[in-house]
């Protein structure tokens, strides 16, 4: 019996915190976050799949982005998380395994701040926002071609499908999830270059340290 929804989401925040927390190093402190994990979820009559699930948050743009989503969505199941935007404007969110969300989450700033840089760098100050903006989402459909060709060469195989259907299920029933197509303007000028610069952008550096990023991409001189 609970008091109150209110209440019971407070419990469920409370254990996944605490199933994060079983992750540690160390082991005294991973056993007793699990046992009082275990306690919780008991008293409430909880499936571990009921807390086991979180949302990350990332900061986004008040207004939908064609690149940031398209960049959101082919980081997302890397991690065995599924990405949506929040109710609020802003924000932007990955789902999963409270771990998990938060590499996406760390993969995506990486990755778009990288994408950032590089059209402040290689654009010229007096381009048009929608040539800026075609040139972003030409590295972001890149990066996501290359992460696609990855997961096919390192056969991803059913394990991966079983657990980002087992996310799905647990975020429908949270949210309600829409679907936009988008028109990618392949034959756009700026998006071509966007794809060539995708090429340069490394895919290996997730972790979340601070320092030590940097580009490794072709030097270009604007054309338009």
């Amino acid at each position: 019996m609970t008091d109150g929804k209110g209440n019971l989401e407070a419990v469920k925040r409370r254990i996944k915190k605490l199933l994060a927390l079983s992750k540690s190093p160390n082991e005294n402190e991973a056993m007793a976050a699990l046992a009082k994990a275990r306690e919780l979820m008991g008293e409430r009559r909880l499936g571990e799949s009921e807390c086991l699930y979180t949302r990350h948050t990332v900061k986004a743009t008040k207004r939908p982005s064609k690149w940031r989503s398209v960049l959101a969505n082919a980081v997302a199941p890397l991690y065995y998380c599924e990405t949506f935007r929040g109710e609020y404007h802003g924000e932007l969110y990955f789902y999963g395994d409270s771990f998990d969300a938060f590499m996406a989450g760390e993969m995506y700033r990486y990755l778009s701040r990288t994408i950032e840089g590089m059209s402040k760098r290689n654009i010229r100050k007096g381009a048009s926002l929608k040539y800026r903006d075609k040139y972003r989402l030409g590295m972001a459909c890149r990066i996501a071609f290359r992460i696609e060709e990855t997961g096919r060469s390192a056969s991803w195989g059913p394990e991966r499908e079983t657990k980002m259907l087992a996310v799905k299920k647990a975020l429908e029933n949270e949210v309600t999830l829409t679907t936009e197509k988008m028109k990618l303007g392949a034959g756009n000028a700026a998006f071509r270059r966007g794809v060539q610069a995708g090429n340069g952008i490394s895919l290996n550096r997730q972790a979340t340290g601070h320092g030590g990023r940097y580009l490794e991409a072709h030097n270009e001189s604007y054309q338009e």
